[in-house]
């Protein structure tokens, strides 16, 4: 048990050393001594200029697509409804009323996909 404990501390004691030793001075090596440049310490290399990040992108416009007051035609998809047909082609979903007028027979509740609706 002894020689476990005496040979920890040893271990401790060997790291301690080795890592206090000062490892900022340069090791003086006698056969660089005659060469003056090795010993040199040159100037810091200039700082780079300033360079300006590039200007962020412009987004893109947002397209708004104006609804239509001209007639026309419109192919019924799924989960289409007058109002959101309204919506859509005139902006306004209240407009469901003008499709309905001109689509007699058409009842608004059950609406068909791909039936064909006349846009006033």
């Amino acid at each position: 048990m002894r020689n476990k404990a005496f040979f920890a501390g040893l271990a401790v004691l060997a790291v301690a050393v080795v890592g206090c030793a000062d490892k900022s001075k340069p090791v003086a090596d006698s056969s660089m001594q005659g060469d003056s440049a090795v010993l040199d310490v040159a100037a810091p290399a200039p700082a780079p200029a300033y360079v300006p990040p590039p200007p962020a992108p412009m987004p893109e416009p947002a397209v708004t697509s104006t609804p239509t007051a001209a007639g026309g035609s419109y192919v019924v998809k799924k989960g289409d409804t007058l109002y959101s047909i309204a919506k859509a082609k005139y902006g306004d979903g209240k407009a469901w009323k003008k499709i309905a007028d001109a689509n007699p027979g058409v009842n608004p509740t059950t609406l068909k996909v791909g039936q064909t609706l006349v846009l006033p």
